[in-house]
């Protein structure tokens, strides 16, 4: 009888692909506490932390057969949770909050020259995403959130409806977090280790 505590990620990953369930067991007990604790790091919430890894360890025992995994299993299934918590922040109404929470986090630590450096990396990255919006998208996100404008202001000052105002404003922040979703990721990375 096999010890599958005692057999390497690698060979469980085979075992994986011919449905060895006592293989997704050990893979689940050795890994699921990891991948929790990193989806709750990313998403501040433990019930859809949960969710996330639930999910994730479906998604493998379903896919066994036909998975390849070219990385370390460990690498594999963190990198599925960070994929699956972004995904759920992305399209959630958080997303913004999210975004704004990880500035805040580097500016409250910027106390040493690197962070320094990285918060205004970052802040460089945004307003270049920013600078690449149509002109009147542009104007309709920064009267909003640098001067903080109701959307009716910004209509009478841009001359368009207060519809437009808000259409245009959503535009802008999905195009921003299309373009920032890898600079999100490589922070959440940096955020948690």
């Amino acid at each position: 009888m096999l010890h599958y505590s005692k057999i390497a990620d690698t060979e469980l990953a085979a075992q994986l692909c011919n449905h060895n369930h006592a293989a997704f067991t050990e893979i689940y007990k050795r890994h699921w506490k990891s991948m929790y604790i990193y989806a709750r790091s990313i998403l501040k919430d433990s019930d859809e932390a949960s969710d996330v890894v639930q999910d994730i360890f479906t998604t493998l025992w379903n896919r066994g057969p036909y998975l390849q995994i070219d990385t370390g299993l460990k690498a594999y299934l963190l990198t599925a949770t960070r994929h699956r918590a972004l995904r759920i922040i992305h399209n959630s109404s958080r997303a913004d909050a999210y975004a704004a929470e990880l500035a805040q986090s580097f500016s409250e630590e910027a106390g040493s020259t690197d962070d320094n450096c990285n918060f205004r990396e970052l802040c460089t990255i945004l307003d270049d995403a920013v600078e690449n919006l149509p002109s009147t998208m542009q104007a309709v996100y920064r009267k909003s959130k640098h001067e903080e404008l109701s959307h009716r202001s910004i209509a009478e000052e841009l001359g368009i409806t207060e519809h437009s105002s808000r259409t245009l404003l959503n535009r802008a922040l999905n195009s921003l977090r299309t373009k920032l979703t890898t600079l999100l990721s490589l922070a959440a990375v940096f955020w948690y280790f």
